[in-house]
């Protein structure tokens, strides 16, 4: 009976990922996700409280590995290009065992506690960059607004989260990420100061 129960509960939890993941949070219905995993609609209830338990119950897990282990990181005394590849290589991680997990966490979770993902992420990586790249720099009068630190973050994760929803192969993504790294912010400072000769 047990492995009867375990076997519903893990029927929701799959269609519940497809409905979410193609729906976010927002459009998302438990009475799609009952259909999809072909049990009656009260028995969803039965496992889950409301839409949101479900939602959370499904990505509390991956959400909290994720924000420990980038933490954990950007307290480590190593550059911060190693911070960086030590951050993509925990996402790809993730990404291997809890692919759609991580797509609903980075563009599905509007409405959902979880909505903020990115732009904690893009905190993160801002402030590594802010006190750890620029403090860096030789010449600290190259940047004239460390807000564009910000900007250098957000366009980072947002191409992750393109390469993560585009590509299936785990050795490409990675790959690409590397790329990204680099030409995001390989001899940062030589770009900066090629940026302010030319202005």
């Amino acid at each position: 009976m047990q492995y009867l129960k375990e076997e519903v509960k893990n029927r929701i939890i799959v269609a519940a990922l497809d409905e979410f993941k193609e729906k976010g949070y927002l459009g998302a219905s438990i009475r799609n996700i009952a259909s999809n995993a072909d049990i009656a609609l009260g028995t969803v209830y039965k496992y889950f409280k409301n839409k949101e338990d479900l939602f959370n119950s499904i990505l509390e897990t991956v959400y909290n590995d994720l924000f420990i282990a980038i933490n954990k990181i950007i307290v480590t005394d190593v550059n911060p290009n190693d911070k960086l590849i030590e951050i993509k290589n925990k996402i790809l991680d993730i990404f291997k065992e809890n692919s759609k997990e991580l797509l609903i966490l980075f563009g599905k979770s509007k409405g959902s506690k979880f909505e903020n993902l990115k732009v904690e992420i893009v905190d993160s990586l801002y402030n590594i960059l802010k006190k750890e790249v620029f403090s860096r720099f030789e010449d600290k009068s190259l940047v004239k607004d460390p807000f564009i630190f910000y900007i250098l973050s957000t366009t980072f994760i947002e191409g992750i989260y393109t390469i993560l929803k585009t590509q299936e192969e785990g050795d490409k993504i990675g790959i690409l990420i590397d790329k990204l790294i680099f030409l995001s912010f390989h001899d940062i400072e030589s770009r900066f100061k090629e940026m302010s000769q030319n202005n």
